[in-house]
């Protein structure tokens, strides 16, 4: 399977997507990353979060890479802000 079909789609074929209210994270015993990841349904007119993800990366490679894809990202916004 494709990455592009992994992703869950509404009725449009739009991905579905959730805003992200912020971020933790916490050393597991030394060897491992926890990462919880609050979001809201979209819609949502809470003041606190409406869901989370933890999810456990559970090596330091993993982690590098999972960084450098988020800093590759960012930098991938702030160029196409620049071109707009």
């Amino acid at each position: 399977m494709a990455m592009n079909e992994a992703w869950t789609k509404d009725e449009k074929g739009n991905i579905v997507v959730y805003p992200l209210v912020g971020y933790e994270t916490m050393m597991v015993e030394n060897r491992a990353l926890a990462l919880r990841l609050p979001f809201m349904f979209q819609d949502d007119e809470q003041t606190s979060p409406s869901g989370s993800l933890q999810l456990i990366i559970t090596n330091a490679a993993d982690v590098r890479e999972f960084g450098q894809a988020l800093i590759d990202a960012a930098d991938r916004i702030e160029k196409a802000a620049k071109g707009a």
